[in-house]
C-alpha cells in the first residue's frame, strides 16, 4: 500500500482516504492515521473538520482505542455518548466517503467498553438521496460479508420509517439481506414490512423492482433470490425478477427506444451463421426436419438471429424474450400502433446491414412473414406442457439471473426426449466479461467491477453441468479452445490469476450443449 507523505499534507488528501477506505485495516495506517491527525490540527475548516473526525473513529475503532480516544473526547466535549453536533459531523463524513459499510462493521466489531458506548446513537445511514448511489455500488460485490452488517443496521434504524418515499429502500435491503446473509433475520424485516403477508403484493413488488433497477441490481438481487437455499425467502419474492410484461410494453411506447446501438450489430454475423449452421446438423442428426418440428428459441434476444434464420430454413420456430423487435410487441391501445409502426420503421433501418449480412453469410432467404417472437418471461412461459421439440438457447446462460428457473421451464415445455442446444461462453474465459478486459482475466479478480449493461452471473463450467444435469441426460459438452487465450496466458499472467483456475478453463472460448430432456 502507498501512503502519501503528511509534511505537508497533500491537498488532495480527501481523495487519498478516499482510496485508502477501500482496505481500511492494512497495518500500515495505524501510524499513518496518527501523524495525519496530529498534523492537521490547524485545519479546521467544515470540511477538513469532517474528514479528521472520520479519521479519528478510524485509529480508534480499527487499530488503537488509547491513541484514538484522546481526540474523540476532546470533540465531543468529554461525553461518554457521541452527541448530535459530532453525529452529524461524522454522519456527513460517513456521506462524503460513502464509509457506511466500514463505519458499521466498526461498530459492530468494537470491542472497548468505551467505543461501544460512544456508538450506540449513532447510525450509518445516509440521506435518502444518497441511497441509491450507496446501493449501487455495494450491489457490484452482492455477497461481501461487510455489506451484510451494515444492511442489517439499516434494517434496524428504518424500522419504525414508515414513509412511502424510504419503503422501496427498505424492501430492497430486507430483501437483500435475506437472500443473501441471515434469512431468519431478513425474512423478519420483510414481513414488519408487508405486515405478515405471505409474499410480496403486487404494488410492493413494483417498489422493490424499482429500486433494485435504480441501483442496476435486478440481475443480482435475482440471482441471489434462486440461489438461496431458505425456501421462505423464495416464496415471500417469488415474484420478483420476473417483468411485469405490461410495465414494458408501456415503457417502451413511453419513452421512445434509441436503436443506434444496433447499428454495430452487423459484426455478430459470422458467429450467429456458425451457431444456426451447427443447430442445423443437430436437428437434423437428432431426426428433426424442417416443417415438422416445432423449436423454441429461448431469450432470443432484441435481434432474433437464430429465430429468423430458423424460421428461413423451415422450422416451426417461436422466439421469446423480455427485449424483442419492436414489431413484435403486443399493442395496449391504438395510439400504440402507430407509435410501434414508427419504432418498427427505425428498427428496420438500424439493423438492415445485419439481416443483410445473416441471410448472405447463412445462404438462405429470410421469411419474415414466417418468424414468431412473443414477449414473455423466459422463466414462465405460457405454454403448455411438452410442447416443443426441441429448445435453442444461444448465448444468454451465462446472462441468466435465474439459471435454474430457465432450465426447468426448458425442460418443462419440452417433449420427453426433447433437444436441447445451448452455447456458454464461461466466466473464466478471456472474455467472460462479455469483452477483453486489461489486464487479461482482469475480471476475475474480486475488485473488478462489471459493466452492468451486460449482467453476469458469473457461475463456472462446474455449475453449469450440475445445473443442466438436473434436468436432461447430456449427450455432448463440447468446450472450444480459444488460441488468443492460449497465447495470452504466460506464466507471469498466470501468476496474477486465482489459483483455483486451471489453464483450460481460463483459454475456454465457449461450450456448446447438447442434451435431452429425461
Amino acid at each position: 500500500m502507498t501512503l502519501p507523505s503528511l509534511n505537508p499534507i497533500p491537498a488532495d488528501i480527501e481523495a487519498h482516504i478516499q482510496r485508502l477506505l477501500q482496505n481500511p485495516g492494512d497495518p500500515a495506517l495505524g501510524p499513518w492515521l496518527v501523524e495525519l491527525i496530529q498534523n492537521s490540527g490547524h485545519m479546521s475548516t467544515g470540511d477538513d473538520m469532517r474528514w479528521r473526525v472520520l479519521c479519528m473513529v478510524w485509529l480508534a475503532a480499527e487499530f488503537d482505542v488509547e491513541q484514538g480516544w484522546p481526540y474523540l473526547m476532546w470533540l465531543n466535549m468529554q461525553e461518554p455518548v457521541m452527541s448530535v453536533h459530532l453525529s452529524q459531523i461524522l454522519i456527513e463524513a460517513v456521506d462524503d466517503f460513502s464509509a457506511h459499510v466500514q463505519v458499521a462493521n466498526w461498530m459492530v466489531d468494537a470491542q472497548d467498553e468505551q467505543l461501544k458506548t460512544f456508538f450506540q446513537d449513532f447510525r450509518p445511514i445516509p440521506a435518502q438521496h444518497r441511497l441509491p448511489p450507496l446501493m449501487k455500488a455495494l450491489l457490484t460485490q452482492p455477497t461481501h460479508p461487510k455489506t451484510g452488517v451494515w444492511l442489517d443496521i439499516f434494517g434496524q434504524s428504518t424500522a419504525e420509517d414508515k414513509s412511502q418515499r424510504l419503503r422501496p429502500w427498505r424492501l430492497l435491503a430486507a430483501s437483500w439481506y435475506a437472500a443473501a446473509y441471515n434469512p431468519p433475520q431478513g425474512l423478519a424485516y420483510l414481513r414488519d414490512l408487508i405486515d405478515g403477508a405471505a409474499r410480496l403484493s403486487p404494488a410492493d413488488n413494483r417498489l422493490l423492482t424499482e429500486a433494485a433497477a435504480e441501483a442496476n441490481g435486478l440481475t443480482a438481487l435475482t440471482q441471489l433470490i434462486a440461489d438461496c437455499p431458505n425456501d421462505q425467502v423464495k416464496t415471500i419474492l417469488a415474484d420478483f425478477g420476473h417483468p411485469d410484461l405490461a410495465a414494458v410494453v408501456e415503457t417502451v411506447f413511453t419513452n421512445p427506444p434509441d436503436y443506434g446501438h444496433l447499428a454495430d450489430a452487423v459484426k455478430q454475423v459470422p458467429e450467429e451463421v456458425e451457431t444456426f449452421k451447427l443447430t442445423r446438423a443437430c436437428l437434423e442428426q437428432a431426426g428433426l426436419k424442417s416443417g415438422s418440428a416445432k423449436l423454441l428459441d429461448l431469450a432470443c434476444g432484441p435481434l432474433a438471429g437464430q429465430t429468423v434464420l430458423l424460421a428461413a430454413a423451415g422450422y416451426d420456430t417461436l422466439g421469446v424474450d423480455v427485449d424483442i423487435p419492436p414489431g413484435y410487441l403486443p399493442l395496449p391501445g391504438l395510439m400504440s400502433w402507430f407509435k410501434r409502426n414508427k419504432y418498427k420503421s427505425a428498427w428496420q433501418e438500424a439493423t438492415a446491414s445485419y439481416y443483410a449480412a445473416l441471410a448472405q453469410q447463412a445462404g438462405v432467404s429470410l421469411n419474415w412473414g414466417k418468424v414468431k417472437i412473443e414477449l414473455a418471461d423466459p422463466t414462465r412461459l405460457k405454454r403448455p406442457d411438452g410442447r416443443f421439440d426441441a429448445v435453442i438457447c444461444h448465448d444468454y446462460l451465462q446472462h441468466a439471473p435465474d439459471v435454474a428457473g430457465l432450465l426447468a421451464e426448458a425442460a418443462r415445455v419440452l417433449k420427453p426426449g426433447g433437444l436441447l442446444l445451448a452455447d456458454i461462453r464461461p466466466y473464466a474465459s478471456l472474455y467472460g466479461a462479455g469483452e477483453l478486459v486489461d489486464p487479461p482475466w482482469g475480471h476475475l479478480h474480486p475488485t473488478f467491477i462489471a459493466d452492468t449493461s451486460q449482467p453476469l452471473n458469473k457461475w463456472r463450467e462446474a455449475r453449469f453441468k450440475t445445473a443442466i444435469g438436473h434436468h436432461f441426460n447430456i449427450e455432448q459438452w463440447l468446450p472450444e479452445n480459444d488460441p488468443q487465450a492460449q497465447t495470452l496466458l504466460t506464466p507471469e499472467v498466470r501468476a496474477t490469476l486465482p489459483e483455483d483456475y486451471g489453464a483450460e478453463e481460463l483459454t475456454c472460448r465457449r461450450i456448446r450443449v447438447v442434451a435431452r430432456r429425461r
